[in-house]
């Protein structure tokens, strides 16, 4: 040992890599925990010196010659584990190395926690640094050792810049946990266990996930947030760190407790060419009192990707925007499997989402100018709807779900193909393929544009526009250039505007293609009102029952 304790005060250049390396070999409880050895030791700072005098600045990770122990290990190990490889990539940046290689590993990492604070997350976790690559192949596996705690995170980018991780698995520890309940270290309890995630990016900009596989957390695989909360107003403080400008590609993200991707707060985020799948799958629980029992099986959302900015009001009802989301784009991604929805529009703003398959449907909360384009829906369960726009009004009465653009999607196989309310919607240009209804109208409709549609079902029992029952203030709805062909009804409306104190046409049909596989379904109207129908073609005709002022202008039905 004395002779390596000469080695490092000649090479002062590379102290502080060899001292920590060091510091790990005599602090070790075992000699043979590590796989160092005096020549292997030597390689490593000539390999490092090198390196650093021809500014090659890619080092290429070796886990036996840096002392990582693969396969299960104890907690001990899997902490040393960690430490490693942090105080690896610290010092690589410290010396001007800013790509970091892994080969093949297979190793647990202790990174679990008793707190859901971002920072303690951050201390327990797998760090990557700023200005910095973390290129793993597809054979090296990064696992959480299995552990009690409700919250962990196996790899963290905290408050960071132009950093880059890809390829590689992320492996959680959601079929070896211990699901006991716990509380955490403000005596809260977490019995849920949701909080267990893999990679959480917080306060970062300029970030680059690409092809890595995330899987089987206890809690979400991919998540992002601020450092902080924000300020009432939706700025940031002066300390704090937003996310921005990050490009998520290629991943696949797979078997997740909670969420497959979440995003809490964060802004100009790209997910493009994704698989998502089987998340929060797995049945609920109860013991004989009706309480949850929690296990491996999946907890809330359970939604493949959860836009949710969490925000509260004020006692005089006044929004606290202390989180924000914006510019998102999700594109050319698959959904399938996913338990309770595949995208949940909560709260979020300027949102695309275009050219994906889905399996299940894309639902909505609070959210506002979000553009649904060019996807396919082919539901797995015919008792879904695939896209549901919902009214959200706050607390003065603004609707909160306004100005989306649904359009150039194809709708195969669901109970509903697209239900709208809110305001400022269009919808166009959509192929609605045996769906039970194809498009339905619920309250809180204003100013909807309804145009250039298909719907065309073989199925026994089928409609082409429907309402839910004793659907109101509908205003300014126009449909045109509809083609429908259905077996059942193209038209059924029950209790629709009846309670409307208008005298004008509230919703209007023009130019629209009405046909039914029989002429004995009608365009049926039961109680409905200021319903205009105008320059409509139907191989059937109006059955209209105890509604008022339903206008028919020029149509041509058969009679």
């Amino acid at each position: 040992m004395q002779k390596i304790k000469k080695m490092v005060k000649n090479k002062g250049f590379f102290m502080s890599i060899i001292v920590i390396t060091l510091t790990l070999v005599c602090g070790a409880s075992n000699n043979n925990l590590f796989a160092h050895t005096k020549v292997g030791f030597d390689n490593l700072i000539n390999e490092l010196e090198n390196k650093a005098i021809i500014k090659d600045t890619i080092f290429v990770f070796e886990p036996k010659r840096w002392g990582i122990v693969e396969g299960k290990v104890s907690d001990e190990i899997a902490l040393n584990n960690r430490n490693i490889l942090n105080s690896v990539m610290a010092e690589l940046k410290k010396v001007g190395i800013n790509t970091m290689k892994i080969g093949v590993m297979d190793a647990y990492f202790k990174v679990d926690v008793n707190s859901i604070n971002r920072q303690t997350n951050f201390d327990a976790s797998i760090q990557v640094p700023s200005d910095f690559n973390l290129v793993m192949s597809d054979g090296t596996y990064i696992r959480v050792q299995p552990n009690s705690e409700a919250t962990y995170t196996l790899m963290t980018v905290y408050l960071k810049d132009n950093t880059t991780i890809t390829g590689g698995h992320l492996v959680g520890d959601r079929f070896e946990h211990d699901y006991s309940p716990t509380k955490d270290n403000h005596n809260v309890s977490r019995d849920e266990h949701g909080w267990g995630f893999l990679l959480w990016i917080i306060g970062s900009e300029n970030i680059v996930i690409d092809n890595v596989h995330l899987s089987k957390a206890t809690g979400d695989g991919l998540v992002f947030h601020s450092k902080t909360l924000r300020n009432t107003d939706g700025t940031l403080g002066p300390t704090n760190r937003e996310v921005n400008n990050v490009l998520v590609k290629n991943l696949t993200i797979d078997e997740c407790r909670r969420n497959g991707l979440s995003v809490l707060d964060g802004r100009n985020i790209t997910i493009d060419n994704c698989n998502i799948t089987n998340t929060g799958n797995g049945s609920q629980a109860y013991d004989a009192n009706g309480a949850k029992i929690f296990s491996a099986s999946g907890v809330a959302p359970k939604y493949g990707i959860d836009l949710e900015a969490i925000r509260t009001r004020d006692d005089n009802g006044i929004l606290e925007e202390t989180a924000l989301i914006e510019n998102i784009t999700v594109k050319n991604s698959n959904f399938t499997g996913n338990t309770s929805g595949d995208i949940v529009l909560y709260t979020a703003s300027h949102v695309i989402v275009e050219n994906n398959y889905f399996d299940k449907w894309i639902s909505n909360k609070a959210s506002d100018n979000v553009k649904i384009t060019n996807n396919i829906f082919e539901s797995r369960d015919p008792s879904y709807f695939a896209i549901a726009v919902n009214s959200f009004k706050d607390p003065f009465g603004k609707e909160l779900n306004h100005d989306y653009l649904i359009s150039g999607n194809t709708v195969t196989n669901y109970s509903v193909g697209i239900r709208v309310a809110g305001e400022n919607q269009e919808v166009s240009n959509n192929t609605i393929i045996d769906c039970t209804t194809g498009i339905y109208f619920v309250s809180n409709l204003i100013n909807g544009n309804f145009k250039n549609n298909k719907i065309n079902s073989s199925l026994s029992v089928s409609y082409g526009y429907r309402n839910f029952r004793n659907s109101n203030n509908l205003e300014n709805v126009i449909v045109s250039n509809e083609l429908i062909n259905v077996r059942h009804r193209p038209i059924s409306f029950i209790d629709i505007l009846n309670l409307s104190n208008s005298g004008t046409p509230q919703i209007t049909f023009q130019n629209c293609n009405f046909t039914t596989s029989s002429t004995n379904f009608k365009l049926y109207i039961n109680k409905g009102k200021n319903i205009k129908f105008q320059n409509n073609y139907s191989n059937t005709s109006f059955d209209i029952i105890n509604s008022e002022n339903i206008v028919l202008i020029n149509n041509d039905t058969f009679n």
